[in-house]
């Protein structure tokens, strides 16, 4: 096989793929999302996962602003870090960073190169792929602690090949219940299967059906428990009461890597930025990732004060796009999608958000509608799914 050279070319092979972020209605099995396959996968590699120790983050709600804390604090007390996180914003490559930064595209075609023989054998998902590349980059690098976020569940993620230091399991609600279940129990369940045994485990949840189960599970696997106490985290300057839970969590994590000084913690916690997270990209203008409803709850408390608000708002069809909207208020509805198979029709989100509503088949002419209307004093928010998040940021850069 001769080796890729330009990026473009690894990314025309990556999509003959499957990619199941792109894809609706896929049965959750072990079939569809092999742990066994990428255990084959990475045995076959050499096992990079086990060159550099690891922490593993899964939740509903705030595993990956978590995982980004928890880098953060790493990096503020001299760890070299990888961070693998999904999906991504607008380049592939923010997935993987180390030290804080994107990996290079040279890096990224050399790690597919590398692992070019055991993907033609083993026909690994997209996904798979990536989380192996961020495995290979990652032990090439020495990094001395990789921070890892679940992508779907838990118990058949890709990342659940790793032996971690500790483990965290941030708010459960619900999300993906065509996959993980219809109730908080089953839910739980699924992101409870993350859990090695000995392995210390973190919580930020509190209610007691989705803490019960989590909390037998640790029992089963011996795993110490710790309930993270958001009393523990310091000031954050970033929008949302519920980011100082994140951030106890992180806190919570990183000790059971290397131990944390009060000072390097508090300041490296109150310079985090987290893309994506009630971004305040410029004045009157928030992006938001919130793509379900528990999460959009969130967003709508922690949203500051305006004269008229206008939400930019497309969601994946799959998700419970009815009751993030309920959650929110808008004196005027722009309703939108990503360029993506799976995202929801304007004109049917459109049909049930209360008040004014316009739908516009693009994010970028969405976000120059808003341009148009918003006046000082105005709040633009733009949320609804990673997908619109992304194309928001893409179609800003640009401008």
């Amino acid at each position: 096989m001769r080796p890729f050279r330009a990026f473009e070319d690894v990314m025309a092979y990556l999509c003959r793929f499957t990619d199941y972020e792109r894809m609706t209605g896929v049965p959750y099995s072990g079939r569809a999302y092999n742990v066994r396959r990428m255990r084959r996968f990475v045995k076959a590699l050499g096992h990079p996962e086990r060159a550099f120790r690891s922490v593993h983050i899964a939740g509903t709600k705030g595993k990956g602003s978590t995982a980004i804390m928890t880098d953060t604090l790493l990096r503020a007390h001299g760890l070299r870090t990888g961070l693998y996180t999904s999906p991504h914003l607008v380049d592939l490559l923010e997935r993987i960073q180390v030290d804080g930064r994107p990996v290079s595209r040279s890096e990224f075609v050399a790690a597919v190169n590398a692992m070019r023989g055991p993907i033609e054998r083993l026909r690994p998902t997209f996904f798979e792929i990536m989380t192996a590349a961020a495995f290979v980059i990652f032990k090439k690098r020495r990094v001395d602690c990789a921070v890892l976020e679940v992508g779907l569940g838990g118990r058949l993620d890709a990342t659940n090949v790793v032996e971690p230091a500790a483990c965290a399991i941030t708010r459960i609600d619900y999300d993906h219940t065509d996959k993980l279940g219809t109730t908080l129990a089953a839910i739980a369940g699924e992101k409870a299967g993350i859990l090695k045994r000995g392995v210390p485990v973190v919580t930020s949840e509190t209610r007691a059906t989705p803490l019960g189960v989590i909390a037998r599970h640790a029992r089963r696997m011996r795993a110490p428990l710790t309930r993270a106490r958001t009393t523990d985290a310091p000031r954050l300057n970033v929008l949302g009461e519920h980011q100082r839970e994140n951030a106890a969590v992180a806190i919570e994590l990183a000790r059971h890597v290397t131990p944390l000084d009060r000072r390097k913690t508090a300041s490296a916690l109150r310079s985090v930025r987290l893309p994506g997270r009630l971004d305040r990209v410029r004045p009157g203008w928030i992006i938001d990732s919130a793509h379900n409803p528990f999460a959009m709850r969130a967003t709508a408390a922690a949203l500051p004060r305006a004269r008229r608000r206008i939400v930019i708002f497309g969601a994946s069809k799959d998700k419970d796009w009815r009751a993030m909207l309920r959650a929110l208020r808008a004196d005027l509805w722009i309703l939108t999608r990503a360029d993506n198979p799976r995202a929801a029709a304007p004109a049917e989100l459109a049909r049930h958000a209360k008040g004014r509503a316009i739908p516009i088949g693009s994010v970028e002419r969405a976000l120059a509608l808003a341009r148009k209307i918003a006046r000082k004093g105005d709040l633009v928010l733009v949320t609804g799914s990673f997908y619109v998040a992304g194309e928001a940021y893409a179609a800003l850069r640009r401008r």
